[in-house]
């Protein structure tokens, strides 16, 4: 049995569709998963044992889509690029998104219909839904799902988890796809404090490069000692989270890193559906009451007020719970 993914980015979406290739393989034990996906988040998939192969998007997978022949392909992205992907796949058969004759976006299968609704109906997605993204995904491949957790190989010389002071890390970014995903950076700072006053935790700050200089202003605010931990590839950023006792994040890959790594999460939201999160159990949602919110809005036209309005206190009683569960 051979299976096609195609699952292009973002990085944290390719991660939470990661758990598919594990209910599949239960499905078909003898199944052989290639896995089509964007060069720069390749790294995320590159170890996984159950994984054969991993292609970077270009023409010449394209031709070895159309030459090699695959029993299921099953194609979860709604970009043009999956979208020809899935189009051009030999396969046998085929689910997830496509395209009709017109050319428009359409499900492969019945069991798809419900994710196609959702990127078109507003009242579903944002008020209505309470499945998470793993439920759907599963749905479009006529799956259950059981709980299955993210695949990620850490790198083999990871450090094992130190014993000491409480490590909380803060990641203060949110990438550029959605606005109010990320907070301001004084509430940063006074979050850092009241973790390193009331709990005396070492506050690790976290994110990529465009963080660097974001970084450095919150280490300046902040009337406390913090590591600001820099720009890492994605190995050495998971090795990072999973020297944390707790993340701090928005929904953002850093919250899907330490799911993945399995370290407990409080992730704040406002642009971005909640309910589509499976934290597994080790973590809390902090939601912005905004009315607007969700709005899967690029530029917010009211200055991110929901992230102004996200209190320090509200923050950290969901960290301090969350340490208190996961330390019972």
């Amino acid at each position: 049995m051979k299976i096609l993914i195609v699952k292009l980015g973002a990085l944290g979406d390719v991660l939470r569709t990661t758990p598919l290739v594990t209910a599949l393989l239960k499905q078909y034990p003898q199944a052989r998963i290639t896995w089509l996906v964007e060069d720069r988040h390749r790294p995320v998939l590159e170890g996984i044992p159950t994984i054969n192969q991993v292609l970077s998007f270009s023409e010449e997978s394209l031709r070895l889509l159309r030459e090699n022949h695959f029993d299921l392909a099953i194609n979860l992205d709604k970009e043009p690029e999956a979208l020809q992907a899935i189009s051009e796949a030999n396969a046998g058969q085929k689910r997830g998104f496509g395209r009709n004759a017109a050319g428009d976006l359409c499900a492969l299968d019945r069991d798809s219909d419900y994710a196609v609704r959702l990127g078109i109906d507003d009242d579903l997605k944002f008020k209505r839904n309470k499945k998470t993204y793993q439920e759907i995904s599963f749905e479009q491949v006529g799956l259950r799902f059981n709980g299955e957790e993210y695949l990620f190989a850490e790198s083999s010389d990871a450090p094992a988890k130190k014993k000491g002071r409480l490590v909380i890390g803060l990641n203060t970014g949110s990438g550029t796809r959605f606005a109010g995903k990320r907070l301001p950076v004084e509430t940063f700072a006074r979050l850092a404090e009241a973790f390193a006053q009331r709990m005396n935790a070492v506050v690790h700050l976290l994110g990529g490069h465009d963080e660097v200089t974001r970084n450095e202003t919150i280490a300046r605010l902040a009337k406390c000692p913090v590591v600001n931990t820099g720009s890492h590839p994605i190995q050495k950023f998971a090795s990072l989270v999973r020297e944390c006792d707790l993340i701090v994040s928005g929904d953002t890959t850093a919250m899907h890193i330490a799911i993945a790594v399995k370290v407990p999460v409080v992730a704040y939201f406002a642009s971005t559906c909640a309910a589509e999160i499976e934290l597994y159990g080790r973590g809390k949602k902090v939601i912005s009451p905004i009315s607007c919110a969700p709005c899967y809005k690029k530029i917010c036209p009211i200055d991110e007020q929901c992230m102004k309005d996200m209190t320090v206190e509200e923050l950290y009683s969901a960290a301090k719970e969350t340490l208190q569960s996961a330390a019972a």
